[in-house]
């Protein structure tokens, strides 16, 4: 089976030959630049590769490398902050870049990753800085020519359009800043939604460039990204009120607007954390497929979460766990918890296998190899 059948397959419950592996997808079932670079030294693949979302810090897995761990997929999406060291700053060697949200973002000498430094509607109360403050526009010309490009490197790899900024209430806590924003949630109310609108007239925007691109054949498959943090290892960041108020029906809206565009789009939603509580929510909104699955997260079992959502949603993650046992366990060990969420979450179908959240610098290539060889072997169907 090519990438394409086998993914195919899982979006449909049905069980292909392997479990399908996804890595470098999106940016956030990537690995970091760092590791990528050791990566392809330990199998003497000498090639450059690309990084989308150099804040993140992550690299694309090269053609060679995708073979050798079995990969699937095939990330169709612009860069996050395109020629992002042509828009640098220096400033004695640290790296400072503002994005076209007007948010900078720095990295320190020695750092793996970007930090944000500064947030647009940060100063006095949001509904002023509203009234200042200039939304961007996607970029149509550098989406368009990029997004072609790509797409004419899908061959048998499965295409996933992949989004180009954090969602809604995420992307409000950028701009504002996270404890201003979690105020103003409760004290104006009526301006955070005001900004959820705008962000959704953004993406809305976003895709509209994008699906046109791609086939309207009702039997070409492909997936759509969106996502938006609302959880933490032990709860919701916010009341599931809230987020039933402000931001499931501009998702549901989302949703129904890119499936006007194409029917045949199956919708990726990321969500980190303990957001149990808000799947059917999701499911109602439209979404098809959840992801990282964090299964260390409270009540994100996923024994529990199979039994319960397995007939609505395919499960695209939750393949190991990043925080614990791929960066800080044995090969042995990392091959055990694969082979257990595999007994679990492949029967049937419905399951694609990647990381949860991106792979970090730290874990060792050891860990990495072994993770894809169970994967490669444990995997099978048949």
């Amino acid at each position: 089976m090519t990438g394409y059948q086998r993914i195919k397959y899982a979006l449909g419950h049905k069980e292909p030959d392997r479990v399908p592996i996804d890595l470098g997808g999106t940016t956030v079932t990537s690995l970091a630049s760092h590791l990528l670079k050791d990566l392809l030294e330990h199998y003497n693949i000498a090639a450059e590769f690309l990084s989308p979302d150099q804040i993140q810090g992550i690299g694309t897995p090269t053609t060679e490398l995708k073979k050798k761990l079995g990969i699937d997929t095939i990330r169709v999406g612009p860069d996050r902050i395109p020629n992002i060291i042509a828009n640098s700053e220096f400033t004695d060697s640290d790296l400072l870049v503002e994005d076209s949200w007007q948010i900078s973002w720095k990295q320190c000498v020695g750092d793996l990753y970007f930090h944000q430094i500064s947030w647009p509607l940060k100063n006095n109360a949001l509904e002023d800085g509203l009234q200042d403050y200039k939304f961007p526009n996607p970029d149509a010309a550098y989406i368009t020519k990029k997004v072609g490009s790509d797409l004419k490197l899908v061959d048998d790899y499965f295409p996933i359009l992949d989004r180009d900024c954090a969602g809604m209430f995420e992307m409000s806590q950028r701009l504002r800043g996270m404890e201003d924003f979690f105020m103003d949630l409760y004290l104006e109310e009526l301006s955070a939604e005001k900004l959820a609108e705008e962000l959704l007239a953004y993406k809305c925007a976003y895709w509209d460039i994008i699906l046109p691109m791609i086939s309207d054949d009702p039997d070409t498959s492909f997936v759509v990204t969106e996502a938006d943090d609302f959880g933490t290892d032990a709860s919701l960041l916010i009341s599931p009120e809230l987020i039933r108020k402000i931001y499931l029906p501009r998702l549901k809206r989302l949703i129904t607007h890119i499936k006007t565009i194409r029917p045949q789009a199956k919708i990726s939603f990321h969500s980190c954390g303990a957001v149990r509580q808000i799947i059917p929510d999701l499911i109602e909104a439209g979404i098809d497929i959840l992801n990282p699955v964090q299964y260390t997260a409270a009540g994100m079992d996923i024994a529990g979460l199979k039994k319960d959502f397995s007939k609505d949603l395919v499960f695209w993650g939750g393949c190991i766990d990043t925080s614990k046992i791929l960066p800080y366990g044995t090969p042995d060990e990392v091959s055990d918890e694969v082979k257990r969420v595999l007994d679990i979450m492949a029967p049937g179908g419905g399951f694609v296998a990647s990381a949860i959240h991106n792979i970090q610098a730290d874990v060792p290539v050891d860990n990495v190899i072994r993770l894809f060889e169970t994967l490669l072997d444990y995997g099978k169907y048949n």
